[in-house]
C-alpha cells in the first residue's frame, strides 16, 4: 500500500472517530449492546457463515479440483482482508492463497474473481431494486428509483458485454474474462455461478436483517436491505478506509437518512451494524486461517 493511500485512510479514520465522540455514539452504542437479543445475533452469525459456503460452491465451478471446505476457508480469510485493508487491496489475497496452496495461476484466479465480482454486482443490483420496490410501498418516491434501476441493469448488461467483446483482442485480461464467459465448462455453469451469487447476497442480507433485529431496530427486510446496500457499495470506492470504518458508516447513514433516521441515532446504528459485521468476519477469518494453516502443515 502506498504511503499516500495509507495517509488518506488514517485521516478518514481520525475524522470518523471525531464524529463518534461528537455525537456521543459510544454511550448510545453501549445501550444497544446491552439490550442485544442473542437468539437473533446467533442466527445472523449462522446465516453469515452460510454465505461463505455459497461463495465457495461458486468457485468450485471454476476450480472443481479444490474442495468446497477448502474454498470456504479461503473465502473467510479473503473476505476479512478485503474488509480490513483499504482501497480493495485485500483482493490480492485470493490469487496469492490459491497459488500457494492449490497451484492455480494468478491470471486464472484473478479472472475468476472478476467474473464473480461482476455477478455479485448484478445480484446486488437485482436485490436492491426489489428492496426499493418494497420500500416504495410506504414511500412512493422510491417507485421511480426502482423503475430506473431496472432499466439501468438491462442497459449495463448489454453495454458491458459489447465493451468486453471490443476489448477482447486488445487486452489479455479482457480476453481471459471472455474465455470464462464463453469457453469455461458451459453456459450452464455460468447460470449456476449467478444463482450461487444471488443466494449469497440473499443470505447475506437476511443475516444483516437479523443483526438489525438483534439491536431491536424497527426495520423490515426491505428497509434493512435498502440501507445496507449503501454501506456495501462503499467497499468499492477508491477511498475505502482501514476496516471500512468511516466510509462504510457514511454509506449506511445515507441509506438510513433516506428511511427517515436522524442525526446521531443513524450514526450509532450504522456503527453498531458495522462493528458486529466486522467482528463476525474476523472470527470466521480466524477459523479459516487455522484450517488453512493445518492444511499447509499436512502438505
Amino acid at each position: 500500500m502506498k504511503r499516500g493511500s495509507l495517509a488518506v485512510s488514517l485521516i478518514i479514520l481520525a475524522v470518523f472517530l471525531y464524529f463518534l465522540y461528537e455525537y456521543d455514539v459510544f454511550h448510545n452504542l453501549k445501550r444497544i449492546l446491552g439490550e442485544l437479543y442473542l437468539p437473533f445475533l446467533i442466527l445472523s452469525l449462522l446465516l453469515y457463515t452460510l454465505t461463505y459456503y455459497f461463495r465457495a460452491k461458486r468457485f468450485t465451478l471454476f476450480f472443481p479440483q479444490i474442495k468446497t471446505e477448502d474454498l470456504a476457508a479461503v473465502m473467510a480469510v479473503h473476505t476479512f482482508f478485503n474488509n480490513l485493508l483499504p482501497f480493495r487491496s485485500g483482493e490480492a489475497s485470493f490469487p496469492i492463497i490459491l497459488k500457494k496452496l492449490f497451484g492455480v495461476e494468478g491470471v486464472i484466479s484473478s479472472a475468476a474473481l472478476v467474473v464473480a465480482r461482476l455477478f455479485d454486482l448484478l445480484s446486488l443490483s437485482i436485490l436492491f431494486t426489489i428492496a426499493t420496490f418494497g420500500v416504495s410501498v410506504n414511500n412512493r418516491k422510491f417507485l421511480w428509483v426502482s423503475l430506473f434501476l431496472c432499466i439501468l441493469i438491462v442497459l449495463t448488461l448489454i453495454l458491458g458485454f459489447k465493451l468486453l467483446k471490443l476489448l477482447k483482442k486488445r487486452f489479455g485480461f479482457a480476453s481471459a474474462l471472455f474465455f470464462f464467459f464463453y469457453e469455461f465448462k458451459s453456459a450452464r455453469n455460468l447460470i449456476f455461478v449467478f444463482l450461487y451469487s444471488l443466494l449469497n447476497w440473499l443470505t447475506k442480507f437476511t443475516a444483516f436483517y437479523f443483526i438489525m433485529k438483534a439491536g431491536r431496530l424497527n426495520l423490515n427486510f426491505f428497509e434493512s436491505t435498502f440501507a445496507a446496500t449503501f454501506g456495501e457499495l462503499t467497499t468499492v470506492l477508491p477511498i475505502h478506509s482501514i476496516g471500512g470504518f468511516g466510509t462504510y458508516e457514511a454509506g449506511l447513514v445515507g441509506g438510513f437518512a433516506l428511511l427517515g433516521f436522524k442525526g446521531s441515532y443513524a450514526l450509532t446504528v450504522a456503527f453498531y451494524f458495522h462493528l458486529l459485521l466486522f467482528t463476525m468476519s474476523g472470527l470466521l477469518a480466524l477459523l479459516g486461517w487455522v484450517y488453512l494453516s493445518r492444511r499447509i502443515r499436512v502438505k
